[in-house]
């Protein structure tokens, strides 16, 4: 971890200490607070005093070399004399700035491997903040957020190393209610979507494809275990035959023809279900459409959404699947009633 970056950590960490009132932070809870967060995100030995004592000064200072934090130290407590303060309230600083240049000129590296996706929109968003370096405050523009997609970030450098040196590695998965399981996976290829990173592969096990969540990863370990090359197709093309992130139910796309009632059929004439999708009738109930595509879970659980106003009427297999999977959501309204 380089140096400024480890700065911009610990910033991060005596905000959040500082925020956080029910505590009493002296001097020495700070430096015990942030060398526990730095040797749990990045195995980083202890801090000193003095980087504590330097970070603070620092953050008092006005930008873009800090924060102008309102760091006031009574009687050993640190503390905001503004209680609404946040250094994440606040534009960008010279070492936000910093470290954003370099997660910039990090990903252009990469722009060229198919392995990462759509990578080139997460640079031009970057680029976009940096440049506009809005505050907390700005009214007139609005990003995406979400925690997802920073969550795993710590692990993609080691898989997507994994990916290219084609090396078969153990996954350390953390699930609901912090359960833990672990999966051996050759992986194929790393997928950016709704803001979630994932990792598709070949399960070593049972020997199908599996798609991993990258923010539930909690460890990865290297396997002597010779990799399985991926044998039908490259992944891009895989990713461009279905719907979604979920693993395919079949092997080729087949065509689905979907009627779409009148209320949602703008929605899909403007946002297309998939690239392949073709429209085959327009009228003033709906409308008819076919996309290509290999059947897979996320497909399904955009039909049972809008199951009021999607009809699968071809082919016969996956709408008679749909038609169960109304009957036992039926089934389960009319259990529950009884209570």
């Amino acid at each position: 971890m380089s140096a400024h970056k480890s700065k911009n950590f610990r910033y991060r960490i005596i905000d959040e200490c500082l925020q956080n009132r029910k505590k009493q932070w002296t001097l020495e809870n700070l430096i015990q607070e942030v060398s526990q967060r730095l040797a749990d995100e990045f195995d980083i030995q202890k801090v000193s005093k003095r980087s504590i004592q330097y970070d603070i000064a620092l953050m008092r200072q006005k930008p873009p070399i800090g924060y102008n934090a309102p760091i006031i130290c009574v009687d050993g407590i640190y503390s905001y004399s503004d209680m609404r303060f946040s250094i994440q309230n606040e534009r960008l600083s010279k070492p936000d700035i910093d470290n954003l240049t370099e997660v910039i000129n990090t990903l252009k590296q990469y722009k060229s491997y198919t392995h990462l996706g759509d990578i080139t929109k997460i640079i031009e968003k970057i680029e976009t903040i940096i440049a506009i370096n809005p505050s907390a405050q700005t009214k007139n523009i609005s990003f995406e957020t979400s925690e997802k997609i920073t969550k795993g970030i710590v692990w993609l450098k080691q898989i997507f190393d994994a990916v290219e040196q084609k090396r078969t590695i153990e996954l350390t998965i953390r699930g609901a209610n912090e359960s833990i399981r672990h999966i051996v996976i050759h992986p194929y290829f790393i997928k950016e979507y709704q803001s979630e990173w994932f990792l598709f592969g070949l399960d070593d096990e049972t020997k199908k494809q599996t798609v991993v969540s990258i923010q539930k990863i909690a460890a990865i370990s290297p396997q002597i275990i010779t990799f399985i090359e991926q044998a039908d197709s490259n992944p891009q093309e895989y990713f461009d035959a279905i719907v979604g992130i979920s693993p395919g139910e079949t092997i080729k796309p087949i065509k689905i023809t979907l009627k779409i009632s009148q209320e949602i059929k703008e929605k899909f004439l403007q946002s297309p279900l998939h690239h392949t999708q073709v429209i085959t009738d327009i009228s003033t109930d709906g409308a008819l459409l076919d996309i290509t595509v290999i059947p897979n879970k996320d497909l399904r659980e955009i039909i049972m959404k809008h199951c009021t106003h999607i009809k699968v009427e071809a082919p016969e297999k996956l709408r008679k699947s749909i038609i169960q999977e109304l009957k036992e959501a039926h089934e389960s309204y009319y259990k529950l009633s009884l209570f």
